[in-house]
């Protein structure tokens, strides 16, 4: 199996979307199967040929050379996620920044969402236009192509403070708690929580959870903090050790010991996944 992970070319996508990856396996490979993580990102997967099977916690990826078109979205699992890849795989995934989904489409994030993946068909021209990307065989008209084609699509995206708070709640040296943010903003902790609903899909404690998980990953990853929890715990705002490892628990379901053991993260850092098969 082969990933190969990039950031958009065009300037104008930065501050929507964080990258995008290629994922293939030829059918001759043996199954791949690995743990995905919660993430702040609006995640987009679109396959070509395949039979996909949604499980609780459980994605299977079956190439079927059915001529089949597959385009889903997930942006709001608290747990780790099961993928299961068999036979052959052509595969592209978007990440999205936390706000950036919204400004590309003219309904609100929640509109295209339910309880786990979405069967995301956003646009009339969509699935004809990622079948074109997913049959381009050379890396850099592909490229070319979906960047084309999202700038199509970009509408932009205001709003009245959730930018400032996504800003609040991914600054590191912050530790506001939503009742602190809530008052900062001028707005009650019930108007807040509807607002991240709308346009995130995730409240804004499960936002600033899974925030500091995933920046206990990357210190871990860049090697910023010490080797022990402790030092973890405090260099990431978390009220103590033992407040890592519950979060751990829950986001992963194991201890940060165990997970940082048997993670892999692969292009540089910004694809983190724990492979079991």
């Amino acid at each position: 199996m082969k990933l190969e992970f990039y950031k958009p070319k065009n300037k104008l996508l930065h501050p929507y979307m964080e990258g995008y990856y290629f994922l293939t396996k030829k059918e001759s490979e043996p199954t791949v199967e690995y743990l995905t993580f919660p993430n702040n990102f609006s995640i987009i997967s679109v396959y070509q040929n395949t039979e996909i099977e949604f499980l609780e916690n459980k994605v299977v990826i079956n190439g079927k050379k059915n001529k089949e078109f597959s385009s889903d979205l997930i942006c709001h699992y608290k747990k780790p996620i099961n993928v299961v890849c068999k036979g052959e795989l052509n595969e592209v995934t978007f990440y999205f920044k936390p706000l950036g989904l919204n400004a590309f489409l003219n309904k609100p994030l929640c509109n295209f969402t339910n309880e786990f993946f979405s069967n995301f068909i956003p646009f009339e021209d969509y699935t004809p236009e990622m079948m074109s990307i997913l049959e381009e065989k050379e890396m850099e008209n592909k490229r070319d192509l979906i960047e084309k084609y999202w700038l199509s699509k970009l509408i932009d995206f205001k709003h009245p403070f959730l930018h400032q708070v996504i800003d609040d709640l991914t600054n590191e040296s912050n530790d506001y708690s939503v009742a602190e943010l809530a008052d900062k903003y001028k707005t009650s902790r019930q108007n807040l929580s509807k607002h991240f609903e709308t346009h995130l899909c995730k409240t804004p404690s499960d936002f600033k959870k899974i925030q500091r998980f995933r920046e206990a990953l990357k210190s871990k990853i860049d090697k910023k903090s010490g080797e022990n929890l402790t030092s973890l715990s405090n260099d990431l705002l978390f009220y103590d050790q033992s407040h890592l490892i519950k979060d751990f628990k829950s986001l992963t379901g194991m201890t940060p010991k165990a997970f940082f053991k048997n993670i892999s993260s692969q292009e540089d850092g910004k694809i983190n996944w724990l492979f079991t098969q």
